[in-house]
């Protein structure tokens, strides 16, 4: 009977998993993707920018390949009365110069193909991520589990924008969750490489890097290969950057500026704290994140302190970053599993933890049910009697970031893992 139930439950958890990611993936294909520019495609930029760069010596930072990129995209160029201004980089390539060295092996395909070469390798980094999360964290999980969870990272909301924006953050998150992994299992070396491959998306890099640089400071004779390979692939990126396109940064920084004015560039601290007062919040609540890390810069890469501190700077990555974009979210996966590994212990402590430990379950799982619902009424009415719903499964967005760190923070305080000595010797 108890062999029965233990393998019951787990199955009854993945069928619920296949159901919640059918369901998502009807909503974001039929409602919220409604409307959407039919050939629209977050990576047509980068890869149009690396194209022309690599094939042909051109600036990808210059409005004259921002505004092809929006003829491909929009059919005609933006921001045509506004020479000069940020609208004429609107959609343009706005990325470091070494994200074009990692599309250079697909610059001399067709688009389509490219296309279906991100499509397998976001799914494939998508799939995998948790199995290096939980390998990062030497948390040992069922097959079924694995799966389950698996399964319940493809089928998220953030998970599923990203692949159908055809957002270069999926790969980003990957490259994270695998430097972490090599980290966690002694290859520093590999690691740093990884780390600054990373760092084509700058923003989610934010604060990994420094904490990673104080770690390493901390016990330098055994951890200076990472600073080293870090330091070292960076200057390598930057150089030949610099090399074959003089200048480059200055014109980066030219267009990062322009985004923030173009696209909605704030932070989830400046809307629920205004963009006067938020950045004086985001400085207060590094600092507090950093002082409740900085005990934990002692401990080895494979223990769970390391990687609770770990999530902990990613969570607080995304609340202070200027994206609201839900495909960031991808960075809260790290920080999921700290929750399902110590809930017991946030649940046995009471008050304020035992709280928001069950607002981020029920922050998580309202998409799923919000996307379940919509699926369940499209049985009944039309789609297109749908799309005044659009927003419905998003509601909980702006709120989940920012309650998972402040639970983080309530575990890294309470440190369940000293009753648990010999886990991160597994």
């Amino acid at each position: 009977m108890n062999d029965s139930r233990r393998w019951h439950k787990p199955a009854l958890w993945l069928i619920l998993s296949l159901i919640a990611a059918s369901c998502m993936e009807f909503y974001v294909a039929k409602v919220w993707s409604a409307g959407q520019p039919p050939y629209f495609s977050d990576l047509y930029a980068p890869w149009w920018g690396a194209h022309e760069f690599l094939l042909h010596g051109r600036n990808p930072y210059t409005p004259a390949v921002a505004r092809e990129i929006q003829t491909a995209i929009y059919g005609a160029p933006l921001g045509t009365a506004d020479r000069g201004g940020p609208a004429e980089l609107a959609g343009g390539f706005a990325y470091p110069l070494h994200a074009a060295f990692l599309l250079g092996p697909t610059v001399r395909l067709s688009f389509s193909s490219a296309q279906i070469l991100f499509l397998c390798l976001s799914i494939a980094i998508t799939l995998g991520s948790p199995l290096l999360w939980l390998r990062a964290f030497h948390l040992p999980v069922p097959p079924l589990r694995v799966l389950t969870f698996a399964l319940l990272t493809l089928g998220s909301f953030p998970a599923l924008q990203g692949i159908r924006l055809q957002n270069l953050s999926l790969i980003a998150a990957g490259l994270l969750a695998a430097a972490l992994v090599l980290l966690a299992t002694g290859h520093l070396t590999l690691a740093g490489v990884l780390f600054a491959a990373s760092t084509f998306k700058p923003q989610f890099t934010l604060l990994v890097v420094p904490w990673l640089a104080c770690w390493t400071v901390r016990d330098w004779r055994r951890r200076q290969s990472l600073a080293w390979s870090f330091g070292g692939s960076m200057l390598v990126l930057i150089g030949v950057g610099e090399w074959l396109l003089p200048g480059w940064i200055g014109s980066f920084l030219r267009v990062v500026r322009a985004y923030r004015q173009y696209t909605f560039g704030r932070s989830l601290l400046d809307v629920w704290f205004t963009p006067r007062i938020g950045p004086f919040v985001a400085t207060g609540l590094l600092v507090i994140v950093f002082a409740l890390c900085w005990q934990h810069r002692c401990q080895p890469a494979n223990s769970p302190g390391f990687f609770v501190a770990t999530s902990l700077m990613l969570a607080a990555t995304l609340v202070t970053i200027p994206t609201l974009a839900p495909h960031t979210q991808l960075l809260l996966l790290p920080g999921f599993l700290c929750l399902y590994r110590y809930c017991g212990a946030l649940w046995k402590s009471k008050g304020l933890a035992r709280l928001l430990l069950v607002a981020v379950w029920l922050l998580l799982a309202w998409p799923w049910a919000a996307a379940a619902a919509l699926t369940l009424t499209a049985a009944f009415v039309p789609v297109r009697g749908l799309l005044p719903w659009w927003e419905l499964p998003l509601y909980t967005s702006p709120l989940l970031p920012l309650t998972v760190l402040s639970t983080l923070v309530c575990v890294i305080r309470l440190q369940p893992w000293q009753a648990e000595p010999d886990l991160h010797l597994r």
